[in-house]
């Protein structure tokens, strides 16, 4: 529930040993470098690292191409490639990358070209296809001086009819040569002079242009296809000699991790301070790290290092730190946004409910089993996204548990086999099936949702003392605290809770209340004149309470002269602070003196003689908005009477809740729906046991697919929305260390 402590250094190293301790700094990893983004503008970015990064990336795409095929799950799970650290350096010195990345650069443009010519020729072969039956040579046909001869196509017989029908009075004449399909290849021969007289006689006749061909379209036809046999037979050798560079590939992933953390390092670089010899590095470091930071640079020679002090409008970085339980649960806040350095970190607050959340959402022991066991198995075969994997093996033994109390075990499984070992084992835990009786489900949401938002009301009073603001928790926070659990405790009253409580309880929430009205907007200056107003609100709301038979004190007696005592003493008190802020400031008027002898006279008759109550009332208030001050806090009393209004919206924030039920509900709902259907089939003969083993197996793996990202993402809502704007304001930077980075392999 921390947020380790950071300290700032500054680091200065002569260029000589830039590089080296650059790499110590990128492997160690305890550094968070601070750019100096000023410095950025005037030095150029590393082109030449980033075009080999690029050229290795876009080379072990293309050898992937060419490896052997591997399954969905292994893919899936594919771990990083280990290798040691010797090796690691050697193959970075001495490996020939050049000549690799050459090989691989000049098959893929062989390939191209290849495969490019083979299309031509796939073509040409198409084109010619339809005139294999011609028996004329192309080029003949298209050197006639007097005849023009066209080659074309009618797309259907009824065109074709119609022209021949058009022009059979001219000196043409149309030859089929092959018919495809509803097409009708055909040769058109004419006299050159009545070339503009026939073609608008042509219906939808489409040409053909046969000029680049040399030959009989058959011996032609015959030439190409061996062409392309033997473009066909050079595509092979090529993709031989590109499959055999793939044992180049674990090489080429390796370097990508190398020039990657290169890139990276010389990214850095351009926002360091500079002189002619020294290098400059500022950065922050956690208080842990800072002996392991020490040794570093003790172990170089003209490596010195500097502890800073944080500026005052400075925010360090922060570095959420948690115990192992709660780690997986940053991932949280890493996808909401970091909290401040003053602030609280949230991940161990809402771990718990975000896992009962989660569970609530998916009620079913049997997909919990299954996510818990998929969790724990990817979470041993892959290196990386730990903490998700974590996160979801956590949520599911706790949805187990969920879905065992409202006896779901995919879906209704158990109720359809008929198994008594079965139904006894799930009776053993069962506490209410929401599908029967749904009402214990929807107490159960309501309640949880109540619980979260007094957790949340309770941190942020907790907060709010800690962050040394106390009169946040005390006249913001606890207010509506007390208001809200007052109501439920008044509205219990009798049934879970002694009757003797109830008039402290009515008194609770009017001294809520006054609150509420009179410090919703808080003044520094005019605390004791907020003080007196929030008397004087109490005072009204215990006689209003005495009035409709409501005792705020054992009996009514008291709690009628408690109101009155109250409301005068607000009154007279509030009266007094004007007076000494009027003649502080020297406007102390005969108006104020007239209305102040008045105040006096009805006060001391109501002492004396308990008569005029309503003039002294009429006289305060005169007086006190007389007031500067007073007139100012009206704006103040409408804020709070509004914001008491905008209490209304807890209502809405312990409804959204319900949302838990709801998606409980439909995972249950699509569960039986699937387990019907397989019992359905299963009657079909023969193949209906596999039709059924097919529908439930398929139909529950999309069921658990769907539910759990609708029970992640509605968990995530719940403390986003719900949760953290009662206490948390986020918006930190996060600790960032300067260290290697591989997406190929591990380094050991």
């Amino acid at each position: 529930m921390a947020i380790a402590p950071v300290r700032k250094v500054l680091i200065a190293c002569h260029k000589s040993e830039e590089k080296s301790f650059l790499d110590q700094l990128q492997e160690t990893g305890i550094v968070h470098i601070i750019q100096k983004i000023e410095n950025l503008e005037t030095t150029s970015k590393n082109t030449s690292i980033q075009q080999t990064l690029d050229e290795i990336s876009t080379s072990i795409e293309y050898l992937n191409t060419f490896s052997e095929k591997k399954g969905m799950l292994s893919g899936l799970v594919s771990a990083k490639t280990s290798i040691n650290k010797n090796d690691y350096l050697t193959l970075t010195k001495k490996y020939d990358l050049d000549t690799t990345l050459k090989n691989i650069r000049k098959i893929r443009q062989q390939l191209a070209t290849l495969i490019s010519k083979q299309k031509s020729v796939e073509l040409e072969i198409n084109a010619l296809i339809p005139w294999k039956e011609l028996k004329h040579d192309l080029t003949e046909l298209y050197q006639t001086k007097q005849i023009e001869i066209i080659f074309g196509q009618f797309p259907t017989q009824e065109t074709l009819q119609q022209s021949q029908e058009a022009i059979k009075e001219l000196p043409a004449q149309i030859q089929i040569v092959n018919k495809e399909k509803e097409f009708y290849y055909c040769i058109i021969a004419y006299p050159k002079q009545i070339k503009e007289t026939i073609k608008p006689l042509l219906q939808k006749f489409e040409i053909v242009d046969l000029c680049k061909f040399k030959g009989i379209p058959k011996e032609i036809i015959s030439k190409l296809s061996q062409q392309h046999r033997d473009i066909d037979k050079e595509i092979k050798t090529t993709l031989k000699e590109a499959s055999d560079l793939v044992v180049e590939l674990p090489k080429l992933q390796t370097l990508y991790d190398y020039y990657y953390n290169l890139e990276s390092q010389e990214g850095m670089k351009p926002g360091f301070l500079k002189s002619s010899e020294v290098v400059f590095v500022e950065g922050w470091v956690k208080k842990h790290d800072f002996k392991k930071l020490e040794q570093l640079v003790n172990s170089s020679k003209t490596v010195v290092i500097t502890p800073l002090a944080k500026q005052p409008d400075e925010q360090p970085p922060v570095a959420l730190q948690n115990r192992s339980i709660f780690k997986p649960f940053e991932i949280i806040m890493e996808m909401y946004t970091m909290p401040t350095p003053v602030e609280l970190d949230p991940t161990p607050l809402l771990a718990p409910f975000f896992a009962v959340f989660f569970a609530l959402c998916l009620t079913d022991a049997g997909y919990g089993i299954v996510l818990l066991i998929l969790s724990l198995f990817l979470l041993k075969k892959m290196k990386t996204a730990d903490k998700f994997l974590k996160l979801l093996a956590i949520c599911g033994g706790v949805t187990i548990l969920a879905g065992a109390v409202t006896g779901g075990w995919f879906g209704d499984i158990v109720d359809k086999l008929g198994l008594q070992f079965l139904v006894k084992f799930r009776d053993m835990f069962l506490l209410f099936d929401p599908i029967k009786n749904p009402m214990p489900f929807f107490i159960l949401s309501i309640a949880i949702g109540y619980l979260h938002l007094n957790y949340g009301f309770l941190i942020e009073i907790y907060d709010s003392f800690r962050q040394k603001n106390a009169q946040g928790g005390l006249f913001e926070t606890l207010p509506w605290f007390l208001f809200l659990n007052g109501l439920i405790v008044y509205v219990f009253t009798g049934r879970f809770f002694p009757l003797s409580i109830k008039p402290y309880v009515i008194l609770i929430i009017l001294i809520a209340i006054a609150t509420i009205i009179a410090f919703t907007r808080r003044n520094q200056k005019l605390m004791l004149n907020q003080t007196g107003l929030g008397i004087i609100f109490l005072g009204g709301l215990m006689l209003i309470a005495a009035k409709m038979k409501l005792c705020v004190l054992p009996t009514f007696y008291l709690s009628w002269n408690l109101g009155k005592f109250l409301l005068f003493f607000g009154l007279f008190g509030l009266s007094a602070i004007s007076l000494i802020s009027q003649i502080s400031v020297k406007k102390f008027k005969i108006v104020s003196i007239i209305i102040l002898l008045g105040l006096l006279t009805t006060f001391i008759g109501y002492l004396l003689f308990n008569i005029s109550v309503g003039l002294f009332l009429l006289f305060s208030l005169l007086f006190i908005m007389l007031s500067p001050n007073n007139r100012r806090l009206i704006k103040n009393i409408i804020w709070g009477l509004y914001t008491l209004y905008g209490g209304t919206s807890f209502i809405g924030v312990v409804l959204s809740y319900i949302r838990l039920m709801a998606l409980g509900m439909v995972t249950a709902g699509i569960g039986m729906a699937i387990n019907t259907i397989a019992w359905m089939v299963i009657k079909i003969p023969i193949v209906g046991i596999i039709l059924a083993l097919i529908i439930l197996i398929f139909g529950h793996a999309y069921n658990i697919a769907i539910n759990i990202l609708g029970a992640f993402v509605h968990s995530l809502r719940l403390n986003y929305v719900e949760f953290f704007p009662r206490f948390f304001t986020g918006g930190g930077e996060r600790f960032s260390p300067f260290q290697r980075q591989t997406k190929y392999v591990t380094i050991k």
